[in-house]
């Protein structure tokens, strides 16, 4: 038996080898070693939150979490394995001296009968401070309303944004707007807008890498409409003795555009300053008040002028009277209401008529009694006024003494105790 098995050793051994050889064969044939590239394999960064407790932030450079994996195996095996089935990791708590980390690469498929194999390993990091800050959000108006109408009240959804990141990023945001766009718009408009950031240029800022409280916020845009008044300013009492407004009257403004329901402006043409509130009693220089517009405003009207509070310095101007003697001869004085078949005789009083002439003075402010022309002016004994007030029905012979009617340029007036001494007497 022994000399059977041992009978053309060699043969029996070199046909062993053989049919290894060609089973070998045979299976490279059927199933070879493969490799099968995988691109744009994202890399997972694991550790991260280690950074953010120490109040670290990281940002990958140069696109390197992103790479190519290689997946090395029989074509059998390498062939079930796809995309999905590859995991690319780096380890942000273990970098190097220069921010730099390993990426490791697996597959969750046949993991013992393929090897996986990155083509760039090497992942770069930039870390720098994390950094926290709270921006007032502001609102952009688009467009203009229509034609009468202007913009009213505004509401927030949320007033402020908290925004974190990087310390270099939140160090440039100046500003956090949204938008509104409210174009030919005759009634409120509610919208919502994304939140954006800017920089001190006015240059918007990425939030890619920014965590903020609120992505986007509801905003509603109050519509009123709008109308353009004239302000009146009356002024009360009388100035000192010897003194007298001008007339002229210096305010920060004459107009304002106010809004509310259309209905209500509709009866509203202009703006009266109450004259208590404007008194220049007892005054001999000009009289300075600071009045608050809105207090003269009915309910449910407001000013729509955004930069003006409605606060207005009202000046009156008051100057120092002068005097002007006025003289007219009697011959020039005009009689009304002189009964037929009487005379009327202008006497000499000595005081206010003499030698025939009328000497009156007149009180008021200079470019008041500039105006007064001494030739022309119509001097008038008004009897008919003068039974009138004293209960009369005619005008007896006899002494009478009348004040005369000139007609004066206003703010100048007469001495109030002149009168003129008269005579009637039949023709």
């Amino acid at each position: 038996m022994k000399e059977r098995l041992t009978r053309n050793l060699d043969l029996k051994i070199l046909a062993i080898v053989f049919a290894i050889i060609l089973w070998l064969v045979v299976v490279n044939i059927d199933d070879p070693i493969k490799t099968q590239n995988f691109n744009g394999i994202e890399v997972q960064i694991l550790n991260a939150q280690e950074l953010e407790s120490k109040g670290q932030c990281y940002e990958v450079l140069d696109n390197t979490d992103v790479v190519n994996v290689s997946v090395v195996g029989r074509r059998s095996v390498v062939e079930k394995i796809t995309k999905d089935n590859i995991t690319a990791t780096a380890d942000i708590s273990n970098l190097s001296s220069v921010n730099s980390g390993t990426i490791v690469a697996s597959v969750n498929k046949s993991a013992n009968d393929v090897e996986v194999k990155v083509s760039e390993p090497t992942i770069r990091f930039n870390i720098e401070p994390l950094s926290k800050i709270t921006k007032r959000l502001t609102v952009d108006v688009e467009g203009n309303p229509a034609d009468g109408y202007v913009l009213a009240g505004r509401t927030l959804g949320v007033t402020q944004v908290e925004i974190s990141g990087p310390k270099s990023i939140i160090d440039s945001i100046d500003t956090a707007k949204a938008s509104i766009n409210v174009d030919n718009a005759t009634s409120t408009v509610s919208a919502s807008s994304q939140i954006f950031l800017y920089d001190k240029a006015g240059k918007k800022v990425s939030s890619s890498r920014l965590e903020l409280s609120n992505s986007g916020v509801s905003i509603t845009q109050e519509i009123q409409y709008s109308k353009i008044v004239e302000i009146n300013y009356q002024f009360s009492g009388e100035p000192e003795e010897g003194y007298a407004l001008t007339g002229d009257i210096k305010a920060d403004r004459t107009v304002v555009t106010i809004r509310g329901r259309k209905s209500q402006l509709d009866g509203i043409n202009s703006i009266n300053v109450r004259g208590e509130d404007l008194s220049v009693e007892g005054e001999r220089t000009n009289k300075t008040v600071e009045i608050n517009l809105n207090d003269y405003l009915p309910f449910g009207v407001e000013i729509a002028e955004e930069k003006f509070n409605g606060k207005i310095s009202v000046t009156a101007v008051i100057r120092r009277e002068t005097h002007l003697d006025l003289e007219v001869n009697t011959v020039r004085i005009q009689k009304k209401g002189l009964a037929t078949g009487k005379n009327l005789e202008i006497l000499d009083d000595g005081t206010y008529v003499h030698d025939s002439v009328l000497k009156v003075r007149l009180t008021g402010l200079a470019t008041a009694l500039n105006e007064v022309d001494e030739d022309a002016i119509p001097v008038i004994l008004d009897l008919d006024a003068y039974m009138s007030e004293n209960n009369l029905k005619e005008m007896a012979n006899g002494y009478y003494s009348i004040a005369p009617s000139i007609e004066l340029p206003e703010g100048v007036r007469m001495d109030e105790n002149c009168k003129i001494r008269i005579r009637i007497t039949d023709r």
